[in-house]
């Protein structure tokens, strides 16, 4: 039997609804919890981000959400629990990391691939700690994440082993792989769209993962559409992997959204012309809930709130429709690619 590891527990996969494989309930930047300015109003919070799933997901059809929040960009249990609760939605936590230039607390820079992997493992089977508190809720997937975002985003240089991958981004790879393994999980990417000026870097994160044994069919690289980069995708989907369209209705990177969305729905209408169609799954990756928002709420930062859950059906369906994609189509995309990949055998 294979499920869903949610926050309140395993659930049947076949139970999943739709999928949205990459979103963020609650994000704050690493040091954004310090801050006078971002003190959360707990239930205020959980209610307004339970009210968006319930007006958003629910409508459409969505069951099943997985929040790619890793630990140190806010990655709160409890509030993903309550979520869940409140709305009924499926909620999957992952664990994982940012970017070394950006996540990755030095406390865990220090950490062997070995103590790397234990955590993971941990996070996925006993559930993750909070504010030096363990929490009966267990991750379902792992986040890996290269790239040079930060204040001043910039391509990466070359780093470990001839890669555009830092050291510590190295051997937290490595490790992710081991635990995936050991418990059955899928594994999830953040790439930066500027790493595609100097190597396609859902290649080298595939590569690193391979040498560790790694079943590549069950890694999705995120933010590969942005903007389209349609050889590279087809050299990740050619070694066995699958790729990720999010950014939908927002202009990460981008001037125009409109231009983005167009442009990666033709990129999608191509891979599934070429027979890639059971290797694509579809997500916003927006942020629910910053607590910094509600001061700043122009902040051109924070675009990734501004879009509104039916977007999805509203405009870009509707789009994909008009190029020829079909609801069986639609329906591997955002049910049973992301069902297969993400699931865990329950027997393991």
């Amino acid at each position: 039997m294979r499920v869903f590891r949610t926050v309140l527990g395993d659930v049947p996969a076949e139970s999943s609804g739709r999928i949205l494989t990459h979103e963020h309930l609650l994000y704050g930047y690493p040091g954004a919890e310090l801050d006078h300015r971002t003190v959360l109003d707990y239930d205020n919070a959980v209610g307004r981000v339970a009210d968006q799933v319930t007006s958003g997901m629910t409508p459409n059809g969505y069951g099943t959400l997985i929040d790619m929040t890793p630990p140190e960009v806010g990655r709160h249990p409890q509030f993903m629990a309550d979520v869940a609760r409140r709305t009924g939605v499926n909620v999957v936590a992952i664990t994982g990391f940012f970017p070394e230039r950006m996540g990755v607390p030095y406390y865990w820079r220090r950490q062997t691939r070995e103590e790397l992997t234990e955590f993971f493992v941990r996070d996925l089977t006993e559930g993750m700690v909070f504010a030096w508190q363990q929490t009966p809720y267990r991750a379902g997937a792992i986040k890996i994440a290269t790239g040079q975002e930060s204040v001043t985003p910039k391509a990466s240089p070359v780093g470990a082993h001839g890669r555009h991958v830092h050291e510590v981004e190295d051997r937290v790879i490595r490790a992710a792989a081991h635990a995936a393994m050991q418990v059955g999980c899928g594994i999830n990417t953040h790439i930066d769209p500027m790493d595609f000026e100097v190597t396609n870097p859902g290649r080298e994160q595939l590569e690193i993962l391979a040498e560790e044994g790694m079943d590549l069919s069950r890694v999705i690289i995120g933010h590969a559409f942005v903007p389209p980069q349609v050889e590279m995708m087809r050299e990740i989907l050619k070694m066995g992997a699958n790729v990720q369209l999010d950014h939908i209705g927002i202009p990460w990177r981008v001037e125009s959204a409109e231009e983005l969305d167009e442009a990666m729905a033709d990129a999608l209408v191509e891979l599934i012309a070429d027979g890639y169609l059971d290797r694509i799954v579809l997500s916003f990756d927006r942020w629910f809930y910053n607590p910094r928002s509600t001061e700043t709420a122009d902040d051109p930062k924070l675009e990734n709130e501004k879009v509104d859950l039916n977007y999805m059906f509203t405009s870009w369906v509707p789009r994909l429709r008009g190029k020829g994609v079909t609801d069986e189509q639609l329906d591997a995309i955002m049910i049973h690619n992301p069902r297969r990949i993400l699931s865990i055998d329950a027997e393991k």
